[in-house]
C-alpha cells in the first residue's frame, strides 16, 4: 500500500521528520509517500543503488550482512529514530553493503535520495538529523560486532530482544526462533537454548511466532554491557532519552555486577 502525504495532515513519529521545522518539512512534502512495511520485505539488496530511503514511523528494519558461507547475520537495526539507506546523503552513486529488510512489521515514508540529497543541502536541521543518526548506526554496528564476538548467546539475545522492544514500544515481539537465528547467526538450536536460559529464568515467554519480555529489569541485568552502550550512545548522539523503559538501564548497571 501506497499513499501520497497530503501537505498538513502528517503527525509524524519518525524522530528525524519530528525535528523539522513546517518550512523544512515543506522540502519533503509533496515527495513523501507513505508505504506498509511488511514482515521479510525486502528494501535494499546488497550491490544495489539505493534509490530511495525510509523513514520509519512503525517497525523494526534489520540491516543484514551476507557471510557467504553461512549465509545472513545481522550488523545493525533501525526503527524510527531513523532512516533506512542513510549512506546516500554521503554519495550521490551510493550502493547499499547490506541487505535491508522488515523484522517487524509497520509502515514508513519514503523518499528519493535525490530530494534527499536537495533537501539536506538546503536543511541545516535535517543535514544534522541525518549525520548523527549515521553515527549513532556507526557506534551500534561496531558495537554490535564486539558483542558477537566475546559474549555468550544468551546476553546476546537478551541485548537483542531489548533493542527490538525499545524500537516497537511493545513486550510482545513477533518472532520465531529460525528468524533469531537468522539475526544472531548461530544454529536454531543455539537459539533454542539460549532462549529457553532466558524463560527458565522467568524473563520471557515463549510461544509459537512471539516472545513476550515478562521481566524487563530482569532481561537488562541479564544482557551484554553492550546493550547499555548502545543505548547511551543512543541518547547522547541524538540528543535524547532513549524508549522510557530502557531509562532503567543505568540503574540496572548500577546495581550488583553479574558473575559470568
Amino acid at each position: 500500500m501506497v499513499s501520497k502525504l497530503r501537505a498538513r495532515d502528517a503527525s509524524f513519529r519518525n524522530e528525524i521528520l519530528c525535528a523539522l521545522s513546517d518550512n523544512e518539512l515543506d522540502l519533503l512534502r509533496p515527495h513523501l509517500k507513505q508505504v506498509a512495511l511488511k514482515s521479510g520485505q525486502v528494501l535494499h539488496e546488497p550491490n544495489s543503488p539505493i534509490k530511495d530511503v525510509f523513514f520509519v514511523e512503525k517497525g523494526v528494519v534489520s540491516l543484514t550482512a551476507d557471510t557467504r558461507d553461512h549465509g545472513q547475520v545481522e550488523v545493525g537495526l533501525t526503527g524510527r529514530e531513523g532512516l533506512v539507506g542513510a549512506s546516500a546523503i554521503l554519495n550521490p552513486r551510493s550502493y547499499s553493503v547490506h541487505r535491508a529488510f522488515i523484522q517487524a512489521e509497520g509502515d514508513a515514508y519514503r523518499l528519493s535520495t535525490t530530494v534527499l540529497r536537495s533537501a539536506v543541502e538546503r536543511s541545516a536541521t535535517l543535514r544534522d538529523r541525518c549525520l548523527r543518526y549515521l553515527e549513532m548506526l556507526m557506534v551500534q554496528t561496531s558495537q554490535a560486532a564486539a558483542c558477537n564476538a566475546r559474549h555468550n548467546l544468551p546476553e546476546r539475545l537478551a541485548r537483542w530482544l531489548l533493542m527490538v522492544r525499545d524500537r516497537i514500544d511493545s513486550d510482545d515481539l513477533p518472532m520465531t526462533q529460525e528468524f533469531l537465528s537468522v539475526m544472531l547467526g548461530v544454529r536454531r538450536s543455539g537459539v533454542s537454548v539460549a532462549a529457553s536460559t532466558l524463560q527458565a529464568g522467568g524473563l520471557i515467554q515463549l510461544s509459537r511466532g512471539h516472545v513476550t519480555i515478562t521481566d524487563h529489569d530482569g532481561l537488562a541485568a541479564a544482557a551484554c554491557d553492550c546493550y547499555r552502550l548502545i543505548e547511551q550512545s543512543r541518547g547522547r548522539i541524538l540528543g535524547r532519552p532513549s524508549d522510557g523503559r530502557s531509562s532503567n538501564i543505568a540503574r540496572v548497571a548500577a546495581g550488583p555486577r553479574r558473575k559470568r
